[in-house]
């Protein structure tokens, strides 16, 4: 529907834009551009086409669960990922084209599987180093962690994978695989397709270091799990598993069963391969319990199975077994043509468990022809096969337990590290706290004392503006009294000798005067003590600037007086002509 939309729209605008150019009112400037603009849409809209006709290639595997995508990425994965013939480059624009398409429809499934690819194609393909796919498998595995998708499991048993194969380090890949084994016990396979695989590589893992308990738990959760899905690709291996382990125990009734059951499977699924070696298998089990009958018809089924199958290592078990049972029966003639060409078969595997079987009834052989030369060979192959094997399995058990130690040692270390980093960071903590602590104290301390200080600057502007007021209603008072006596001042001549600031007036004028001047009179009889009263009420007078007819009007006494009062002042006070009364005035009482 979008796609119809959009062609209905561009064959609009190129319609339009054909008008406009055609029109004779267009100049040829205007015409080329627009030419111009036309072929430019033209070209964005075959882009766009293109660019919907790839996501429409890659919608096919939106919008599925993890079952649904595995059937359509088991291709692009056999085909493309792991594929080494084909191109890096076209590899990679597939792989964006449709983690691009993943993003947009919100996909994070589909947008995992894209991880998974590219990992796929790193871990597979030879040329890239184990660092180099390290870094991918970490980068891998924190996105499955943040998306908290299934998947993380299948990127832990890529690491497991590949310590344990390429680089070698059991205990890591034990590590790797543990971690992917609790990610999906208790999923079913349906939810997640890959759980048969992990199951494999862990009891795989196990059973490469004779942990057959281990093995056998393992193989049955991955049968279990492939029951109840329905599936069967993987039940012929995992029943074989169970049969070789149960043998490899001495428990032939219990491998008999599982070795059945594989061949049951392996005839509803008419897979003749899997047929082939479930038929050596129980020819085994049979010759193991000396029913040698039994066992020469089961592995003559197997034999011809196989052969044409070139399934080269159950065909060296099949004729190593057929031509032990002839040597037993005493047919050497028999059994000599079947070990010689299992030998041959041996050779070309190359596989030291095949010799370790092989050899010893070579010897046999040998030394019942009477060839001493070969049986003095055979012997001592035999000997230094199982003698490989034995230091094989003990150097693994070694190394694992030398890793297991330098893990053990790497961690405790890194512990140490990380006890040291906490270490500090408490400490850098403390300090922190401490400072933080100070610097509230401080801060605290500050306020108080800030409110404290302006607590008493309040104080102190209050009693300041106390004061001010008090020397305000002071100084009001001192000049209305100043006032009411000049106002006399009139009455005063009339009164010849009259005195009108009595003794009792003097006092008030005194306290008023010393209250608003602070003191002024005590600090000047305290540096001039032989002044006299008269001189005191005097220099009181001068100090408030009056004329010396008024100050003569309110001591009572006549201008020469006052004026003869001034002339001893200033002999005893040793004032100098050129000094006035202001001055010394101020300069003495400030």
């Amino acid at each position: 529907m979008k796609l119809k939309t959009l062609l209905s729209a561009k064959a609009q605008v190129n319609r339009y834009l054909l008008i406009v150019i055609r029109s004779k009112s267009t100049n040829y400037i205007k015409t080329n551009t627009l030419k111009l603009l036309l072929c430019y849409l033209n070209v964005s809209f075959l882009f766009l086409m293109g660019s919907l006709s790839v996501n429409a290639q890659y919608e096919r595997f939106l919008r599925k669960d993890y079952q649904g995508r595995a059937k359509e990425w088991g291709n692009f994965w056999t085909e493309k990922s792991i594929n080494a013939e084909y191109d890096s480059v076209l590899f990679f624009k597939e792989l964006f084209g449709i983690r691009q398409t993943a993003i947009a429809h919100k996909d994070e499934g589909l947008e995992m599987d894209t991880y998974m690819a590219e990992l796929s194609f790193f871990l597979y393909r030879k040329k890239y180093s184990d660092q180099v796919a390290l870094n991918v498998l970490n980068r891998t595995l924190k996105i499955a962690q943040q998306k908290r998708l299934l998947q993380e499991a299948s990127v832990e048993k890529h690491f497991g994978v590949m310590y344990f194969h390429r680089i070698k380090n059991y205990e890591l890949a034990f590590e790797h695989f543990l971690r992917m084994y609790e990610l999906v016990k208790n999923v079913s396979k349906r939810a997640f397709p890959d759980k048969t695989n992990c199951l494999k590589e862990l009891a795989s893992a196990y059973y490469y270091f004779d942990d057959y308990p281990k093995t056998i738990e393992l193989a049955k959760a991955s049968i279990q799990s492939e029951l109840e899905a329905g599936e069967t690709a993987h039940l012929c291996r995992n029943y074989g598993l169970l049969g070789v382990c149960f043998r490899k125990q001495n428990q032939l009734d219990s491998s008999d069963y599982y070795f059945k059951a594989s061949l049951q499977i392996s005839l509803n699924q008419r897979d003749t391969l899997w047929q082939g070696i479930n038929y050596g298998e129980l020819g085994y089990n049979a010759f193991k319990r000396q029913f040698f009958s039994q066992a020469i018809s089961l592995l003559n089924q197997s034999l011809a199975i196989v052969k044409p199958r070139k399934e080269w290592t159950t065909m060296v078990k099949v004729l190593t077994t057929l031509g032990a049972i002839a040597l037993l029966e005493g047919k050497v003639k028999e059994a000599e043509p079947l070990l010689v060409e299992a030998k041959k078969y041996a050779d070309g595997q190359q596989q030291l468990e095949l010799y370790n079987l092989l050899y010893p009834w070579l010897l046999k052989l040998y030394v019942q022809t009477e060839q001493p030369q070969l049986a003095v060979m055979y012997s001592d192959s035999a000997a230094w096969v199982k003698d490989s094997l034995q230091r094989q399995f003990s150097s693994r058990k070694i190394l694992r337990a030398v890793q297991a130690n330098q893990l053990r040692q790497h961690r405790a270390e890194m512990t140490d590290i990380k006890s040291q980093r906490m270490l500090k960071e408490q400490e850098r903590n403390g300090v922190l706290l401490l400072l933080l602590i100070g610097f509230g104290l401080a801060v605290y301390v500050y306020q108080s004392q800030r409110k404290k200080y302006l607590q008493e600057q309040l104080i102190s502007v209050q009693q300041l503006q106390i004061k001010e007021q008090e020397l305000g209603l002071a100084k009001q008072q001192l000049q209305h009294f100043t006032q009411r006596v000049l106002e006399k001042n009139e009455f005063i001549e009339q009164l010849q000798g009259a005195t009108i600031l009595t003794d009792e007036q003097w006092e008030d004028f005194r306290a008023l005067f010393e209250k608003v001047h602070g003191g002024y009179l005590r600090r000047m009889k305290e540096k001039f003590p032989t002044l006299t009263p008269a001189e005191i009420r005097f220099i009181a007078l001068a100090k408030l600037q009056l004329s010396t007819k008024e100050m003569a009007s309110m001591l009572g006494v006549s201008p020469v007086s006052v004026r003869s009062t001034w002339s001893r002042l200033r002999k005893k006070v040793q004032l100098p002509e050129e000094k006035s009364l202001e001055e010394w005035l101020e300069m003495m009482g400030g």
